[in-house]
């Protein structure tokens, strides 16, 4: 705990969460119980109880997406305020399409959460590239609690509200991501961040197994190819029901 506020470059060496270590392994766990029951009390709730607690995960992540700056402000370099503050990583694009969602109950807005923050978070809770912050620390729990709520809302819709997404509706999705992809390939080139892992594949994730494969940056096709793979696997469950019907 003594180095909960710690930045990056003041860490000793060691310290960090390896990816699918015993540390990771048990977080991910962890947060599945964390979602499961909040599932199963949302369930349980009348539709007042149902909106409170959506418009506390909206708070939530706003609060966290917040937290980070007032952290950086303190504790970080203006070099990594830019890197990483510009909502221009695809799970900070969801939060803000997250909250819009929960106060407008737009159906566009859910399903981009669905089909944009869903496997998102899950992906990013499976390679966290946290680089040496250790368990205890304020940058791996903002980190943590974020991305559960990405993965948990999207989660009430569907299982709480009797939300049904739709495939034809990904291409909505993929109009509202666009402009933000095309502003983080701006910033990268400008400032030479990494938003949205446009420019490089980032240490710790399965990015850099893409890159040996096929390189920079032809690790986006590996990319994108796994995208696809999971709208087909989040998609199936609703639309062969949907088209078996539709032939009936």
């Amino acid at each position: 705990m003594s180095y909960f506020w710690t930045f990056e470059s003041d860490l000793p060496n060691g310290m960090g969460v390896e990816t699918f270590s015993s540390e990771h392994i048990g977080v991910l766990i962890l947060s599945a119980i964390i979602i499961f029951y909040i599932i199963q009390l949302y369930r349980k709730q009348p539709v007042v109880g149902r909106k409170s607690i959506k418009r506390t995960i909206a708070a939530l992540l706003a609060l966290l997406y917040f937290s980070r700056w007032i952290w950086c402000a303190f504790f970080a370099d203006f070099s990594f305020f830019m890197s990483l503050l510009l909502p221009l990583h695809l799970c900070s694009i969801s939060a803000i399409m997250g909250t819009a969602a929960v106060f407008s109950n737009n159906r566009m807005l859910k399903e981009f959460s669905y089909g944009v923050g869903l496997p998102g978070g899950m992906a990013a809770m499976a390679n966290p590239n946290l680089g040496p912050y250790p368990l205890f620390s304020f940058f791996f729990a903002e980190y943590t609690l974020t991305h559960i709520l990405l993965i948990l809302l999207p989660l009430l819709y569907v299982f709480g509200d009797g939300f049904r997404p739709d495939v034809r509706s990904l291409s909505q999705s993929i109009c509202l991501a666009t402009p933000f992809i095309g502003m983080a390939f701006w910033v990268n080139q400008t400032i030479g961040s990494n938003y949205m892992f446009l420019n490089r594949a980032e240490e710790g994730t399965v990015l850099v197994l893409f890159d040996k494969w096929l390189g920079t940056p032809g690790y986006l096709i590996a990319v994108l190819l796994s995208i696809f793979i999971s709208w087909a696997i989040l998609y199936a469950p609703w639309e062969i029901p949907r088209r078996r019907n539709f032939s009936g």
